[in-house]
């Protein structure tokens, strides 16, 4: 037994990575046995208990993935930088797009670098694992951690995370902890290994089922650290250092976003003018495109039939530098009354697609040539009671209780809109499931506010109104479920009108935040506004806390079931306060105990600064009015944790999340 195991020794030491490597680009690793001056790395683990703004995610099985998880900070990764990425279940992040990475046939996980999807991406430690057993059930202690430490670095931890293996019980065996550091002060990537263990499955005969490193966004330059690590090992740690000048070359094009800058939502009324359509082209290479660049937008729909509906092409001309941002125009009207499109368009959600691609060839990744984003055609109801009237909503008017969420719950959400032509606005539209003769049901509010497109700030309060818990019962049913209790629930429409219509120009925008009132000590909430979470998805969704609202966590993955109900505005348009052009921001974010706010003001009017914590409570207030159109505030120092900054002036409001790690 003594030699057997001896033997093992030896044909881990013989196979670890080399302690030092790097990429044709000029990005260099070193383990922890390295002795390289000022690059080998200590084996340092981060404990999540040492995060104070600690995020468990949910979500993850076998062979799947989570996100996108915004980054507090902007992380250069090659020549590109990155604000989210995407979580793997078998031990890799994935940026610009989530994707599933699966074992297949030998070798299973195709080692570093290749041009085959994905790309751009980091494999910390690939193999077949699961945080799910056999039946979909969580494998108990199965956890996976981010957030960032006190060092200002972003750590994803997946913790006690076993392998796939058919062989045992549960479909699962043994444990592996390991973990990714991104630090952005010098763009380094750490990976530590906690503890990985044997246990894989054994059909896997030739070993190759665990990879580590990581390519760039082309998938033609990266690092192969490891593959086929012998188990187990532990304590240890690679650092990928990020190179201080590029030694490759890169021609790429990105399709950027689709219809507005942020790739939301936007709506056409049916029968009325074409909307502007427009998307964004971005050379994410490091090298100018000297050939023509392709764009081109395809509508196809409603939902996720093929139907094309529209389509057109705008030719952009070299030479285009790197980093070059660029705008697609698109000329030929989408005009929902004429043969251009069917005379017989539906109602619904289409999907508005930009493609983008380099005449001639050349472009060195194709991963990230399209961007997809929502357009609604909405059309007057013909009866009921928004007869005559257009109902703007992003969700496609179904909900499936497996798969889609709940609103307003923990904390206040919303929506926000943008008027395609003149209307006045009569009535909030909201879908709401709710259980029958249920002891837990809490009365809906419901808040409309002024919205600046152009800005994303909130403005304020129009109106305020409410479901009461005994006028549940009065709305349109649409379906109804059994819950895992037995009871029944109810899923209607309710037109709740308010209290003044809202004249709203084209262009313009309304915010709308709902909010289930229950208790602070309530155990279980029996009504829910529900989420919808197909394709396509608009990217306006807001989370609110204590009255101040940002974009919301789960922007890319859910529309809440709520909108306005309005008919056209035939009468001379009403003139609308405009937005005033201002800006603030936070430094740094995140900060070591104080930050400070950095304002920009077209007028010297007075400025309210509000400071929230996660819970809602207010830790700072202050209103003042700035003796120069330019400046800054400091901020009270604060413990470890994730705070909401506030900023109102004129009567505009915007937020922005304030880390301390």
């Amino acid at each position: 037994m003594r030699y057997v195991a001896l033997l093992a020794v030896l044909g881990w030491l013989s196979a670890q990575p080399a302690d030092v490597g790097g990429d044709a680009c000029g990005y260099r690793w070193y383990t922890h046995l390295a002795n390289v001056l000022d690059s080998t790395p200590t084996f340092a683990w981060v404990d999540p208990s040492q995060i104070t703004n600690l995020q468990l995610a949910t979500g993850l099985g076998d062979d799947n993935y989570i996100g996108p998880i915004s980054l507090p900070f902007s992380f250069v990764y090659y020549w590109n930088s990155y604000d989210k990425l995407y979580v793997g279940s078998n031990g890799y992040v994935t940026f610009g797009r989530g994707t599933t990475v699966a074992s297949g046939a030998p070798p299973y996980f195709n080692t570093f670098p290749s041009t085959a999807a994905p790309n751009e991406w980091i494999a910390v430690y690939l193999a077949d694992l699961t945080f799910t057993d056999d039946n979909g059930a969580p494998v108990p202690n199965a956890k996976l951690w981010y957030g960032t430490d006190g060092q200002g670095r972003f750590v994803i931890t997946w913790d006690s995370v076993p392998y796939w293996n058919s062989a045992a019980s549960g479909q699962w065996s043994n444990r592996n902890s390991f973990q990714l550091i991104l630090d952005p002060n010098d763009s380094s990537i750490t990976l530590q290994y906690k503890e990985i263990q044997p246990g894989y499955n054994s059909s896997y005969s030739n070993g190759n089922f665990n990879v580590v490193g990581m390519e760039n966004i082309t998938g033609q330059s990266g690092l192969n650290i490891a593959a086929a690590w012998p188990v187990p090992f532990s304590n240890y740690a690679i650092k990928i250092w990020h190179p201080r000048t590029f030694a490759c070359t890169s021609t790429d094009v990105q399709a950027d976003w689709s219809l507005t800058e942020r790739g939301e939502a936007i709506f056409a009324i049916k029968n009325g003018p074409p909307p502007t359509l427009r998307a964004g082209v971005l050379n994410t290479g490091n090298q100018t495109v000297s050939n023509q660049v392709r764009s081109v937008l395809r509508i196809q729909g409603p939902g996720t039939t093929t139907t094309l509906v529209y389509a057109d092409t705008v030719f952009h001309q070299p030479p285009i530098a790197s980093g070059a941002a660029l705008v697609s125009t698109y000329t030929k009207p989408f005009n929902t009354a004429t043969p251009a499109t069917p005379t017989s368009l539906k109602t619904g959600s289409y999907r508005a697609t930009h493609i983008v691609n380099i005449i001639g060839g050349g472009d060195g990744y194709a991963g990230n040539n399209q961007y997809q984003a929502e357009l609604v055609v909405c059309d007057s109801a013909a009866s009921g009671p928004t007869r005559g009237r257009y109902i703007l909503r992003y969700d496609d008017g179904t909900w499936d209780p497996q798969n889609d969420g709940l609103g307003g719950v923990s904390f206040a959400s919303g929506m926000t809109f943008v008027a395609p032509q003149d209307l006045i606005v009569e009535a909030i539209s909201v879908d709401m499931l709710y259980e029958v003769s249920g002891a837990n049901n809490y009365n809906l509010a419901i808040w409309v506010y002024d919205y600046d497109p152009v800005s994303g700030a909130v403005g304020s309060r129009r109106d305020s109104i409410g479901l009461d818990v005994v006028d549940f019962g009065n709305g349109d049913s649409l379906n109804s479920f059994s819950g895992q209790s037995g009871g029944t629930f109810i899923l209607r429409r309710y037109t709740l009108p308010l209290t003044t219509p809202i004249p709203l120009n084209a262009g313009s925008g309304l915010a709308v935040g709902f909010q289930t009132l229950a208790p602070a000590n309530a155990s279980t909430i029996g009504n829910y506004v529900v989420s919808d979470a197909s394709i396509p998805i608009s990217r306006r969704a807001l989370e609110g806390i204590a009255g101040i609202w940002a974009p919301a966590r789960d922007l890319e993955s859910d529309d809440y079931a709520i909108g306005l109900v309005a008919r056209l505005n035939a009468t001379t348009s009403t003139p609308t306060r405009p937005a005033p052009a201002w800006d603030v921001v936070l430094f740094p974010n995140p900060a070591l105990g104080a930050a400070t706010l950095r304002y920009e003001l077209p007028e010297a009017k007075p400025l309210t600064v509000r400071l929230v914590d996660l819970q809602g409570r207010l830790l700072y207030e202050t209103t003042f009015t700035p003796n120069a159109l330019s400046g800054k505030l400091s901020l009270p120092a604060l413990s470890a944790g994730t705070y909401l900054v506030a900023v109102t002036y004129d009567g505009w409001t915007k937020t922005q999340r304030l880390l301390i790690p």
